[in-house]
């Protein structure tokens, strides 16, 4: 939350597979509601690599800050710009790196961004991911 958000500086930052990928360094909080949106992790020998990690699903132990990526992944995430703000285009292209659709415009489910939401399984049987969604199983 926005109240809590300056507790996870200098946190331990593991992987998905609780691997110790680096600290934090910095916390880059969302324009919408402030809260934690992405964090600046400091890797490598001396922390002198810095990597931007997006932390929406990210949960903070009072001392860890587990993210959902592979150690490798966040090693050859983006790097932060100067100053103490991100860009759209700065955030965009962490999101990418990390295979997530870009801020402001979701995607289906399988990621498909021509895919319609609003009438899932209206089209012919196999012709979205979202086949039968909203409709009452069989019995």
């Amino acid at each position: 939350t926005k109240d809590r958000i300056h507790e996870v500086e200098n946190a331990t930052v593991r992987d998905r597979d609780g691997a110790s990928v680096g600290k934090v360094a910095q916390v880059f909080p969302s324009a919408e509601d402030g809260s934690a949106a992405f964090v600046s992790v400091a890797t490598g020998l001396l922390g002198s690599h810095t990597a931007l990690v997006p932390v929406e699903d990210a949960s903070f132990d009072g001392t860890d800050l587990h993210v959902g990526y592979a150690k490798s992944a966040i090693k050859g995430a983006p790097s932060p710009g100067a100053g103490n703000t991100l860009s759209a285009t700065e955030a965009n292209a962490v999101r990418k790196h990390f295979g997530l659709s870009p801020a402001g415009k979701a995607t289906g489910d399988m990621g498909d961004p021509h895919e319609n939401l609003d009438q899932a399984g209206t089209g012919p049987a196999g012709a979205d991911d979202t086949e039968g969604a909203g409709t009452t199983p069989p019995a």
